[in-house]
């Protein structure tokens, strides 16, 4: 007897945390660049690379990159550092660099159940602390390759976010629309759509590989998206 499409998606999705644990020791990360668009126009890029080493409780992944916009307020350049612990991705510590029409600079640690930040502008220095909650994870504004770690931790459930640049953290309600077709470039590939809905905030929507490599990221009350412009192999 043939399966249905909604019962295969509803499998393959069960099946996902598994299928992650089964190639963790083999994946070492990802790399590549997404062209970001606003209102259909190209604005700029995302380069980024995402390093994993050790492996169970000793992994450690970082995740680094470079966001290059021109937008109608202005530019825009973030240089992220996101270090992370763990099989389930804790993080521990994130450091970003703005730079463009208003630069800073935010140094932060997350540990005992807050995160602590050293944030830096040309008026002066300043330190932020707030609630970390356990299981959180870092989504700093106008960063795509960060929803990989969120992508790593879960597909559906609540969730706490921590917004660094906005000094606060906000919880989120994380959904799987299953598998879609996807139409990237040339190619139509085969993703997984996840939901992420932050309490009081605009709804976002991901799209991941198998190995749950970000794709593409839409933000439709922004009329922002993220595409990769070559899909991983």
């Amino acid at each position: 007897m043939t399966l249905s499409r909604s019962i295969r998606t509803t499998l393959l999705v069960a099946a996902m945390p598994l299928a992650l644990a089964a190639v963790a020791a083999a994946q070492s990360g990802d790399q590549g660049t997404f062209q970001v668009l606003v209102g259909g126009r190209p604005v700029g890029t995302e380069e980024f690379s995402i390093q994993e080493t050790g492996a169970g409780e000793s992994m450690e992944i970082i995740g680094s990159g470079r966001v290059s916009l021109r937008l109608p307020t202005g530019t825009l350049e973030l240089t992220p550092r996101l270090r992370t612990t763990g099989f389930a991705a804790q993080p521990v510590s994130y450091q970003v660099d703005v730079g463009g029409s208003s630069p800073q600079k935010i140094v932060g640690t997350v540990g005992n159940g807050r995160f602590s930040a050293r944030i830096v502008t040309a008026s002066g220095e300043q330190l932020r602390e707030y609630v970390a909650a356990n299981g959180g994870v870092v989504l700093d504004e106008g960063v795509a390759h960060h929803y990989y770690f969120l992508a790593r931790r879960t597909r559906s459930g609540r969730v706490p976010v921590l917004v660094p640049r906005e000094n606060r953290q906000v919880m989120a309600t994380v959904s799987s629309s299953g598998e879609e077709s996807v139409q990237i470039g040339s190619q139509t590939v085969q993703l997984f759509h996840v939901v992420v809905r932050p309490d009081g905030g605009e709804e976002r929507h991901v799209w991941v590989d198998a190995l749950g490599r970000v794709i593409k990221v839409e933000i439709p009350a922004r009329d922002y998206a993220a595409v990769r412009t070559v899909v991983p192999r």
